[in-house]
């Protein structure tokens, strides 16, 4: 009986590794349907940052397409399985194709933290650990398709991504001084803000914390750690900005940040 649980259980991990290899981007959408809101504790945004770790182009649902000859079913969806209950927080992470059928999914992550924000992190992190066994490679054609580094802008049909086409560039930073302030302008690497118990953590796509930002008084004002210097991160006319003091000069860096 026990050889018998091993090879169904083995023919079951090769057939999912055979269909997801097919696939070589995920949709992750802004907003789960097991949450009302956005991005509910940073959720969406570690999926995201979850699949580019172990090899998958993933982009949100709003993100545009260099190329809109791609069909639908060409890409799976990202979806978060809640299945928590009162005294424990229970999810999976399922990816799903043009016709809702799921290709993969997590074993069950788990987690007791009271704090729902800490809980789903530490669930998520438990599921995760599926991928590393999943073994993912991408086998299938190669598909004409690049991000753009602009704000993002798409169309999604029932059959069809329209999407609208822009132009990648290598900026180099610039810095000016203006009456002893210094500002930067950035390559435009694009930076996510995780909640935590007291503001935010900031990461990047690996993903890797490279700041930690803590309320306020004010709203889109918040004191600021990026590794050992301390300063303010605020919002003016529509763009980020980390502002400290280098030198006696006030430095003022534009950052991409995605909340």
């Amino acid at each position: 009986m026990k050889k018998i649980a091993l090879l169904l259980l083995f023919v079951s991990f090769m057939s999912y590794s055979q269909g997801i290899n097919n696939y070589q981007y995920v949709i992750v959408p802004k907003k789960f349907d097991a949450f009302k809101t956005d991005d509910k504790y940073g959720m969406n945004t570690s999926v995201k940052l979850l699949l580019q770790k172990y090899g998958f182009k993933a982009y949100f649902s709003d993100e545009s397409f260099a190329n809109d000859t791609m069909n639908r079913c060409d890409f799976l969806t990202a979806d978060l399985i809640n299945e928590s209950g009162i005294m424990v927080t229970k999810i999976r992470v399922a990816l799903k194709d043009c016709k809702g059928n799921i290709v993969y999914q997590t074993e069950l992550g788990t987690s007791r933290e009271k704090q729902y924000s800490i809980a789903y992190s530490q669930a998520l992190r438990e599921a995760a650990k599926s991928f590393e066994t999943l073994n993912y490679k991408y086998e299938g054609k190669s598909l004409p398709f690049q991000p753009t580094t602009e704000k993002p802008v798409v169309r999604v049909s029932e059959t069809r991504i329209e999407s609208v086409s822009t132009t990648n560039t290598d900026e180099k930073p610039v810095v000016r001084v203006k009456d002893n302030k210094i500002e930067t302008k950035p390559n435009a690497p694009f930076f996510f803000a995780q909640p935590t118990a007291n503001g935010y953590q900031v990461v990047d796509n690996e993903p890797k914390v490279i700041m930690r930002l803590y309320n306020t008084s004010q709203k889109n004002v918040f004191m600021a750690d990026k590794n050992g210097v301390n300063g303010t991160v605020l919002l003016k006319d529509g763009q980020w900005f980390f502002e400290y003091y280098n030198n006696g000069n006030l430095v003022s860096e534009p950052i991409n940040l995605k909340f």
